[in-house]
């Protein structure tokens, strides 16, 4: 006869061990297994169960009810082929879960990745920073931010360059030149083609995030790439509100995160919806 098969959920691997003995007796064992990850907003905040199915032989199981087998979105670790001779879990007897299969090791590295509680919340997920020769990638932020980025991205080779409030009165700041219309522009560029490199403006704003007609300028640098440089301490609302005035100027095509250790939920410059780029000292470029 053909043994019943009955499905459990639980918190743990363990806890769901312990009642497959209580409920189906020692005869049972556990032949499938998976994790189901419900909730969240883009992979975080996500709850997490197991759950396994149990084969109980005909006539063994104890208050058991039949069920259908749903498709899940979770991972399928099927362990099928369960070995009759492998030691049960308990030293009353146990269910048995198969190892025999060569697979087992991928499934198990599969559910321990999936279920840790501590991934890299901000780990870079967009393209890197333009490098080609001749290419004008702008970092906009509050005040000293977009030159810190700049600094960082343009290290490998690139120049740089500032814009907005991060020159005042047409002065250079630290020696850098400013970029500030249609023909300083062209001039990085044309350092850019003629020594093989791109060119990374640094375009600051206002601490308080005013940007006066600073987005006009913005507009007509037309840059082949556009980041803002978001730091992860500040409230999310306060970088929401100045990052969405600048979207209402010009394409914003990454993040650029910086101060990500100095708070405890750095997560929340996904809730921008622009894809995070570049961290501080971990680049994609």
């Amino acid at each position: 006869m053909s043994p019943s098969r009955f499905q459990l959920e639980g918190a743990s691997l363990d806890e769901l061990n312990a009642r497959v003995v209580n409920e189906y007796g020692p005869h049972a064992k556990i032949v499938a297994a998976e994790v189901v990850t419900t909730g969240g907003i883009q992979g975080f905040f996500a709850q997490r169960h197991f759950e396994v199915t149990v084969e109980v032989p005909d006539g063994s199981a104890q208050d058991a009810h039949a069920f259908d087998l749903p498709a899940r979105a979770g991972i399928a670790a099927l362990l099928d082929g369960a070995d009759e001779a492998e030691a049960s879990f308990t030293a009353g007897g146990g269910p048995r879960l198969s190892t025999a299969s060569l697979d087992f090791a991928t499934i198990m590295a599969d559910l321990t990745f999936n279920t840790a509680t501590t991934p890299d919340p901000i780990t870079p997920r967009g393209p890197g920073p333009l490098r080609e020769a001749g290419d004008l990638v702008v970092i906009v932020g509050l005040g000293d931010d977009p030159l810190r980025v700049a600094r960082a991205m343009a290290a490998p080779g690139g120049s740089l360059r500032i814009a907005g409030e991060l020159a005042f009165d047409g002065v250079p700041r630290d020696g850098i030149a400013r970029v500030e219309d249609r023909r300083t522009t062209l001039a990085a560029r044309a350092e850019g083609v003629e020594r093989g490199h791109s060119t990374f403006v640094a375009f600051g704003l206002t601490r308080d995030g005013r940007h006066s007609g600073g987005l006009g300028t913005l507009a007509k640098l037309h840059a082949d790439q556009i980041w803002v440089a978001v730091d992860a301490g500040r409230k999310q609302e306060d970088s929401a509100r100045w990052v969405r005035t600048i979207q209402t100027a010009v394409h914003v095509d990454g993040i650029a995160v910086i101060g990500s250790d100095a708070t405890a939920t750095p997560e929340t410059v996904h809730e921008l919806a622009i894809p995070v780029g570049w961290v501080e000292s971990v680049s994609l470029g």
